[in-house]
């Protein structure tokens, strides 16, 4: 184990919280415990609660069956249930998922463990500590292992002092099985406050102010004459109030915004019409991935719309969080690459938007869109640093 992973395991408390950076194998020792947990209880069975149910299957199952692969347990998994069975000792592990917490109601359980709680609702953490019950359980704990997401409930829970509570903090740097050169990727492309949250695993305030704090239009907002010979691409946002995309130059790694379009009450034939206008036929539009379903205009997909306007739509299969976007955009911005002529909104929302809530404040109809099409932009070619899960020998 690391040090971090061992000072945490350690810990003789009815909660354990263990803090950590990407990488720093915060889900790896959750789901070791998890192991261990169901051996000290058993056959009475704990749960094991990810944000998703899509998540569980990329991060814990993964992670519990390479580690029960490595060590000979003899196991089964019943993914139609979401049911761990550990057949050396008959232990069991339930796998609950935190997007519907009214799922993890009405059973009794022996522990639980709870995997980035802090991009889950409060009310997963309640229900949890409500069914860790079971009368016959032997070694009841509960722990949750991941990154710190905004002050929200999770930096109050540390400050908390009428619960039996032992919190480890774990920096992705101490952990050798991790490339330099994924530590060194993850210290270039964030910003300090972003640092101290994702890398050392601290609880910072990163969802107050500007959104778009990098933008300065002293920097960024410029004529270039070394543009006319690149390619053209588009970032569009579908809406019907407002309709919005910006046109760009796109180079070797920095891009050149140089139009927006913003219509009122319009569809997407709209604004494939006023597009076509200033593009060649094949331009990409890097856009919001549910424009392959979702009908803002017509019995056609928005995809299609595009499609048949000799435009090619270009998505990831589902949209990234706000804050992957969010941080895509101001990488771009923070490493100058990013410029801007003739869009005065897009330039309106970098310099307006600002968080509410933990999430960007939308309560202007006429603001975010522009700048939410250039995140889909930003995000799709050029990504933040992933977040990692790394193998362990012990």
């Amino acid at each position: 184990m690391l040090p971090h992973q061992l000072k945490w395991w350690e810990l003789d408390t009815f909660y354990k919280l263990m803090l950590g950076g990407y990488g720093s194998g915060k889900t790896y020792i959750g789901a070791l415990r998890s192991i261990y947990l169901s051996y000290l209880n058993a056959p009475i069975a704990g749960m094991y609660v990810s944000p998703s149910y899509g998540l569980s299957q990329k991060t814990i199952v993964i992670t519990l069956k390479e580690i029960m692969n490595r060590t000979g347990l003899d196991y089964s998994y019943n993914q139609m249930k979401g049911e761990f069975h550990i057949r050396n000792w008959d232990g069991h592990i339930w796998l609950g998922s935190g997007d519907r917490p009214e799922s993890l109601q009405g059973m009794n359980i022996s522990w639980a463990g709870i995997d980035e709680p802090f991009i889950q609702k409060k009310d997963v953490f309640d229900q949890v500590t409500a069914r860790v019950r079971h009368p016959k359980a032997k070694a009841s704990e509960i722990f949750l292992t991941g990154t710190p997401e905004q002050m929200n409930w999770g930096y109050e829970l540390t400050n908390r002092t009428d619960i039996d509570l032992g919190v480890v903090v774990g920096s992705t740097l101490d952990n050798e099985h991790l490339s330099e050169e994924y530590k060194t990727n993850l210290l270039t492309a964030y910003s300090k406050e972003q640092i101290d949250a994702y890398v050392y695993g601290k609880f910072v305030n990163l969802t107050q102010g500007r959104v778009y704090s990098e933008f300065d239009r002293n920097e960024h907002l410029t004529k270039r004459d070394d543009v006319k010979n690149l390619p053209i691409i588009i970032a569009m946002d579908f809406n019907v109030d407002y309709a919005s995309a910006i046109l760009m130059y796109k180079g070797n790694g920095w891009y050149h915004i140089f139009k927006e379009y913003r219509m009122m009450n319009a569809t997407t034939y709209d604004m494939a019409e006023a597009m076509i206008k200033d593009v060649p036929d094949g331009t990409p539009v890097y856009c919001d991935a549910s424009g392959s379903a979702r009908r803002s205009s017509s019995t056609q997909s928005d995809f299609n719309i595009l499609r048949s306007y000799n435009l090619k739509p270009v998505s990831p299969r589902k949209n990234p969080p706000v804050k992957d976007r969010v941080n895509a955009v101001q990488k771009l911005l923070r490493d100058s690459k990013l410029t801007f002529e003739n869009c005065p909104n897009l330039i309106m929302d970098l310099e307006q938007n600002v968080w509410r809530g933990g999430d960007i404040d939308k309560r202007n109809p006429k603001q975010t869109h522009l700048s939410d099409a250039l995140g889909y932009m930003a995000h799709y070619l050029n990504p933040i640093v992933k977040r990692v899960a790394v193998s362990q020998q012990w």
